[in-house]
């Protein structure tokens, strides 16, 4: 028997935002149920500076990060299934800057075995959940580099006591700016308890086979989040990464239209990144919460010394490695609302970040 049966009920929950929780549109005493859900965010980077290329362009101090999420999950019996809808700001480096609708998941899902799930559609990789699982920091700090949400992805995950694992293969992957990567497999194990959380991780890709700069890539991932007490936590996250960059190309193809040029890519080198973090976290009260940052990053392709680094008359201002800070404060005012402060300082790539996210 259902319990809501027409979407104006669920419409008009969300719009109501009346709780923190995704809207049901129907519910089933079997337990089949299909609920709506998403949030809405307005924000973004103020101070930024482009030389780190981490925003679209180098015309604006303030980059706009405003984001919204809208959509659907299901279950019926032992089979589950989710379409989400992003509306996102392309501010990232390569990006148009322009606010674009994307579908961001569109997945079924079967539970074979209690706790143990494989998921087959378009989804986060395996490694996604738990790539930044040590930072407690709002924004992004230090970067893993890792698939993300890929197109034709296969997915395993599991429990079992206080461990979790998944793992995860898509074919023919691309990255943020639509860039081929080739196959992907990444994974991770972790440890989960009320003292200590561990996660270690691993991705590896098949490279593009000279249709585009990125070939092989191997990456390991590390995530801990120890709790000293019931307010105050502490986090540690890093990553080691041996990428193959193409070092030549040359044009190939030009469009018609002069919009579109194709190149060919050749003599892939391997260049090591790495980062690390230290991050803490403390709840004040119920609505007030502190989190700092320290980060530390290297990039090969950033080091003068490096036959396969910047030259030296282009050389960035931090040298071959960085390291920069956050502190930042959390207010919510309920448990559906946030608004985040956060200030930069050190080799960082922007002066602050602020936002506020509702969650329905």
């Amino acid at each position: 028997m259902l319990k809501k049966s027409t979407l104006c009920i669920a419409l008009s929950t969300i719009l109501a935002g009346a709780s923190a929780q995704a809207a049901t549109i129907y519910e089933k005493e079997n337990g089949d149920n299909l609920k709506v859900y998403g949030e809405v965010g307005v924000g973004g980077h103020i101070g930024a500076d482009y030389e780190y290329g981490e925003f679209y362009t180098d015309e604006k101090s303030y980059i706009d990060d405003s984001f919204a999420t809208l959509g659907l999950k299901g279950e019926y019996e032992d089979v589950y299934y989710r379409l989400e809808l992003d509306y996102e700001r392309e501010n990232w480096a390569y990006g148009s800057g322009d606010m674009v609708l994307t579908i961001d998941k569109v997945f079924v899902g079967y539970k074979f075995y209690k706790g143990h799930a494989i998921e087959v559609g378009l989804t986060d990789t395996a490694l996604d959940d738990y790539d930044k699982y040590g930072d407690f920091t709002f924004d992004t700090t230090v970067e893993t580099g890792e698939a993300g949400d890929q197109e034709n992805t296969i997915k395993y995950e599991g429990s079992l006591s206080n461990f979790k694992m998944g793992v995860s293969y898509s074919y023919e992957g691309e990255s943020s700016s639509g860039s081929e990567l080739g196959d992907i497999i990444n994974g991770y194990v972790g440890y989960f308890s009320d003292y200590v959380d561990v996660v270690i991780g691993a991705e590896k890709r098949s490279g593009s086979e000279g249709v585009s700069k990125y070939g092989e890539q191997t990456l390991f991932a590390l995530g801990v989040r120890a709790y000293i007490t019931d307010d105050l936590a502490i986090g540690l996250n890093g990553y080691i990464e041996n990428e193959d960059i193409a070092q030549e190309s040359a044009l190939t193809d030009i469009s018609a239209d002069y919009n579109t040029y194709t190149y060919s890519y050749n003599d892939y080198q391997t260049l090591k990144n790495q980062g690390a973090l230290i991050s803490a976290s403390y709840t004040l009260n119920e609505k007030v919460e502190f989190t700092g940052s320290l980060n530390y990053e290297e990039y090969e392709a950033w080091d003068i010394n490096s036959e396969y680094g910047v030259s030296p008359d282009e050389e960035y201002s931090w040298g071959k490695e960085r390291t920069w800070g956050t502190l930042g404060i959390n207010f919510k005012p309920t448990s559906s609302v946030i608004f985040a402060l956060e200030g930069n300082f050190g080799e960082a790539a922007q002066d602050a970040y602020a936002y506020a996210r509702v969650y329905f």
